[in-house]
């Protein structure tokens, strides 16, 4: 044991196993919970993953930023984006997938994190408040300067995201833009690329029908007597026989009817039908074992998909954060949060220092925007608001600003509360304007409590109680 301890990268090792350990408990709990909890689950792990970078910035570095949840829309944008464009990774002409957008996304969150941290390094309190508050408004509005590009206040829709599969853009009807590659016939007497169904179009001959007023005379239009009333059916119990009702013993199974009940095998791959799927210049056995029947796999929940893949985005950020937190860079934030002057003296850079904490804070972010949009299959302006980021804020005050657990709590509050202000008006009848606002005003009195009784959070709460357990014990030992 003392040799595992002194062994040089024995803090990585520790921490990976503890996140690793908790990875496991938290997919194992995921695949054994109904699917709504599994959805609160993952809404979980997205807020924690946000708020390990609140943690930080503000616990650590001594910050205040009100502006998170734009960094989570810039996190969105790029992955979706990317997702729905890109189809090869640049320069290396890789296969796409949701990996990579989450990389691009983490990019984006650490160039606009790099930009406002630079600007924030000279200013502090109410300045640097204003400055995140810009930000967390000024960003959302940004999208509907460029509605072509970002969708406008209507945002961007994402395909369900099937496990091997991507995502594609949906157009105005709800439809997956885009065909697959075998929907495409090529015949040198139509337009080329033609699809099939387009070449069945084609091949009409539109001057075999009148055009014009001429086609109708007035005595071949419908008039209201020519509609069917209740007077023209029979009424009463007799109009049925009761042996003219269809029944179980009418229809046969599915082998009687001559179908092959393994065609729908799901182990097909779902995911690249899901992205981009058309019925059209496809036969029945395409159809039958291909992505329509792997789309609607029954064994494949999408909440669970959706929890276990945002688990594993915050147990990775979760991972890099305790070795921030408990290294040397954690040391320098601290250094800087509690005296820059002193910082500065020993060779430590405050401006520096803050500018990291932003990058590392805006990287965190633009991560939990992309979970966020993955959960949603949606990203719009309205979904990263002024209020996500006050959320953001105040559950990082009532967990603990300068403990990843704290962290932890504050999302489980986030999620929770929502949901108990929900139960309490179906029992109470509330009118849905109060049901609306009253998480709003539980966070604020929440807030106030915690400032006045608790200015460390839950977890700093819980940590001065057990300091002082431990004063008294050592004090009667004494």
């Amino acid at each position: 044991m003392k040799t595992l301890r002194s062994f040089p990268g024995n803090r990585i090792v520790w921490h990976a196993i503890i996140v690793g350990v908790v990875w496991l408990l938290l997919l194992l709990l995921n695949n054994n919970i109904d699917p709504l909890y599994s959805a609160y689950l993952a809404l979980v792990a997205m807020y924690a993953t946000a708020m390990f970078g609140m943690t930080i910035l503000v616990g650590l570095s001594g910050q205040v930023s009100l502006g998170n949840g734009a960094l989570m829309a810039v996190g969105g944008y790029v992955f979706a984006l990317t997702s729905m464009n890109w189809q090869t990774v640049p320069f290396f002409g890789w296969e796409w997938n949701a990996v990579w957008s989450m990389v691009f996304a983490g990019l984006g969150g650490v160039l606009i994190g790099g930009i406002i941290g630079g600007l924030a390094a000279r200013l502090k309190g109410p300045y640097l408040a204003g400055l995140t508050l810009g930000v967390a408004v000024g960003v959302p509005a940004i999208t509907n300067r460029f509605p072509e590009l970002l969708g406008g206040e209507n945002g961007l829709m994402l395909t369900v995201p099937y496990p091997a599969g991507g995502y594609a853009a949906m157009d105005a009807g709800g439809e997956i833009a885009g065909e697959a590659d075998g929907d495409v016939v090529v015949d040198p007497g139509t337009d080329e690329g033609a699809t099939g169904e387009d070449q069945q179009y084609a091949e009409l001959d539109l001057t075999e029908f009148d055009q014009g007023n001429d086609s109708f005379a007035e005595g071949d239009l419908l008039t209201e007597g020519d509609l069917l009333t209740e007077e023209n059916f029979d009424a009463g119990s007799d109009q049925f026989a009761e042996d003219d009702l269809l029944t179980e013993e009418d229809f046969g199974t599915g082998t009687d009817l001559g179908i092959d009940e393994t065609a729908a095998d799901p182990g097909g791959d779902a995911g690249g039908d899901a992205a981009g799927f058309d019925g059209a210049g496809q036969d029945e056995s395409e159809l039958a074992g291909g992505g329509l029947i792997d789309a609607f796999d029954s064994e494949f929940i999408i909440e669970r998909w959706q929890a276990s893949m945002a688990i594993a985005v915050a147990c990775i950020v979760a991972f890099a954060a305790l070795n921030l937190v408990r290294g040397r860079q954690g040391r320098v934030w601290k250094a800087v949060r509690d005296d820059p002057v002193a910082a500065a003296v020993v060779g430590i850079s405050p401006s520096g220092s803050k500018v990291s904490a932003f990058v590392v804070s805006s990287l965190f972010a633009a991560l939990a925007g992309a979970v966020f949009a993955q959960i949603l299959s949606f990203i719009g302006p309205g979904a990263f608001g002024l209020g996500l980021s006050l959320s953001l804020l105040v559950g990082i005050v009532l967990g603990g600003r300068a403990s990843l657990l704290g962290a932890i709590i504050g999302a489980l509050l986030l999620v929770w509360l929502p949901e108990l202000v929900d139960g309490l008006s179906g029992e109470r009848g509330w009118p849905e304007q109060i049901t609306n606002n009253a998480p709003n005003l539980l966070y604020g009195l929440l807030v106030v409590v915690v400032v006045l009784a608790a200015p460390g959070g839950i977890t700093g709460t819980f940590k001065s109680w057990i300091d002082k357990a431990k004063g008294r014990g050592r004090a009667t030992l004494s």
